[in-house]
């Protein structure tokens, strides 16, 4: 596997990461108000899950369009997240 990822890809995992982290938070306030979960957050909730399944399949045909594997994405997740914090410790750009 190369050690530099192409940008596309990059960015393309980094989207995936940020969703995540959403997604995460989303979670975490419908279980904080347990049973009384307000309409508009479920449908950010919702809004949101279809938008990262959207990306999940757009990123999926980028990583085997490029010779990756689907199954490198916890690897490569890695190495984007480690990339982009090394950036913003330093003071740099958060993508390559």
């Amino acid at each position: 596997m190369p050690e530099q990822l192409p940008k596309e890809i990059f960015r393309l995992i980094s989207d995936r990461s940020t969703q995540i982290k959403g997604l995460n938070s989303y979670a975490k306030a419908i279980q904080a108000v347990s049973g009384k979960i307000p309409a508009h957050i479920l449908e950010d909730f919702i809004e949101s899950l279809m938008s990262f399944n959207s990306s999940i399949a757009c990123l999926e045909l980028e990583l085997r369009n490029n010779g990756y594997s689907f199954d490198d994405l916890a690897y490569l997740t890695a190495i984007v997240d480690a990339a982009e914090k090394d950036k913003s410790c330093a003071g740099g750009e958060e993508t390559p």
